[in-house]
């Protein structure tokens, strides 16, 4: 079992598709295909089930899964501790990423690029249900999330660094914009627009909704936080968003409080049994130094 059969293995697993997992790897879609047929002949087993559209995985691949991408990580790992007695930190930072708050990922993307210009940085942008697992999986070193680690999986550790503020976000000239402050219950027969099932925004949103006894009416659905500015901003709906995301530049909205106040942990985290690569806890280092953690 070689390294790179494993390397290969992951990659396709993770994008479900030779063709793309080639891509990522640069490398030609016949070698990878064939290193994953030695790795299968080795160990005498199918890892993949082969279709016209996708690849999945069979029983042993979920089982082998998980290994390998520890294997793989403690590899990484190793790597970049050797390359410190060059006097130089290497390698790669997989960071799960938060686009719905006031955290400011571009400055300290380039804050750390100035002090560690030879790690590379890469950014995952999707739900919580997604990334936690990848957290989990040694897919990623650290992650960004709207939600408290002390209530996700056992497995993962992390520090809240601040909390964001839930805001209702409508049309300048909604009827409801005038308003100093607001109940759920006012939303009742509103059309609402929901975020990404899976997320931890939309799961908090449909919290709040169960706690104050309301049942919500969404009208619309959308994988992008621009696009449900967009569409509260022309009165097709009425969104909840972090009150730091309106920050950003975008379509004029309304945004008004809600009372009780909601407020959303935004924490950093990290797997509680892996020791940290170099490039890794020097990110996390920095990023506590900086956002007071």
């Amino acid at each position: 079992m070689e390294l790179r059969q494993l390397e290969y293995f992951t990659a396709v697993a993770r994008h479900g598709h030779f063709t793309r997992a080639s891509e990522e790897l640069n490398v030609a879609q016949p070698a990878v295909s064939q290193q994953i047929k030695r790795l299968e002949a080795e160990l005498g087993l199918e890892l993949l089930r082969r279709s016209t559209r996708r690849v999945e995985l069979t029983e042993a691949g979920r089982t082998l899964l998980p290994r390998a991408n520890r294997v793989l990580a403690e590899v990484e790992a190793a790597r970049q501790e050797l390359s410190e007695f060059g006097g130089m930190l290497r390698g790669t930072v997989e960071i799960g990423t938060l686009p719905v708050s006031s955290l400011d990922t571009p400055g300290l993307l380039e804050a750390f690029r100035e002090i560690h210009p030879g790690i590379g940085l890469h950014l995952h942008e999707q739900s919580l249900a997604l990334l936690l697992p990848m957290l989990v999986n040694d897919q990623l070193d650290l992650l960004f999330a709207l939600a408290d680690p002390a209530g996700l999986d056992p497995r993962v550790e992390g520090l809240v660094l601040f909390q964001e503020e839930l805001v209702v976000v409508l049309a300048e000239d909604h009827p409801l914009a005038g308003r100093k402050s607001m109940n759920l219950s006012t939303l009742v027969g509103e059309p609402l627009i929901r975020f990404r099932s899976g997320s931890a925004l939309q799961l908090a949103v449909e919290g709040e909704f169960d706690r104050a006894g309301v049942v919500p009416e969404f009208a619309f659905e959308t994988l992008e936080l621009e696009m449900m500015r967009a569409l509260a901003s022309r009165g097709l709906g009425i969104a909840l968003l972090p009150k730091g995301y309106l920050l950003r530049e975008g379509p004029a909205v309304a945004a008004v409080p809600l009372r009780p106040r909601v407020r959303l942990p935004v924490s950093l985290m990290w797997r509680i049994d892996r020791r940290l690569p170099p490039a890794a806890r020097a990110f996390l280092d920095l990023a506590l130094a900086r956002l007071g953690g």
